[in-house]
C-alpha cells in the first residue's frame, strides 16, 4: 500500500467496515510511537460509529497531554491487501488545530499485520506479502 510524506508525516489510507457499511479514511498518520490506533470520531460517524452506553472508555497519554476516546469493534479493517477481521478501534476527537489528519495507525494494527514500512519504496505491507 502506498504511503506519502505529507507535512513531514507518513500518511496512508485504510478502509473500515462497520455494520454493513464501509468507509475509506484518508490522511492517517503511521505512528510507531502510538500503542493504539485512533480514528477521528467525526469521520467514523459517517458510517454510524458513535459513543454508546457500554462502550469502553480509554485514556491515552502522549506529548500533547492526555486524551479520552471510546472503543468500538469494527467488522473489518483493510490496509491494501491486508485485512483484519473483528478488531477493536479507538475513536476520539482531535484538537481543533489538528484538522489535517483523520487519525493514527498505531502499533496495534502495525504489529497485528507484521507490517513493514519501506521508506525507499514508500510502501506499507505485511512481512509475508513480499
Amino acid at each position: 500500500m502506498q504511503i506519502d510524506l505529507i507535512d513531514g508525516l507518513l500518511q496512508t489510507s485504510m478502509t473500515i467496515c462497520y455494520e454493513g457499511q464501509s468507509l475509506i479514511i484518508d490522511n492517517l498518520v503511521i505512528d510507531t510511537g502510538a500503542a493504539h490506533s485512533l480514528l477521528s470520531s467525526d469521520v467514523v460517524s459517517e458510517i454510524g460509529i458513535k459513543f454508546e452506553n457500554g462502550d469502553k472508555l480509554l485514556r491515552s497519554f502522549g506529548i500533547g497531554g492526555d486524551e479520552y476516546s471510546f472503543q468500538k469493534r469494527v467488522d473489518q479493517i483493510q490496509l491494501g491487501n491486508f485485512i483484519i477481521e473483528d478488531f477493536p478501534i479507538d475513536c476520539g476527537v482531535f484538537h481543533e488545530d489538528i484538522n489535517y489528519i483523520n487519525g493514527l495507525i498505531g502499533l496495534d494494527i502495525l504489529k497485528t499485520g507484521n507490517m513493514i514500512i519501506d521508506l525507499h519504496q514508500m510502501q506499507l505491507y505485511p512481512a509475508t506479502s513480499k
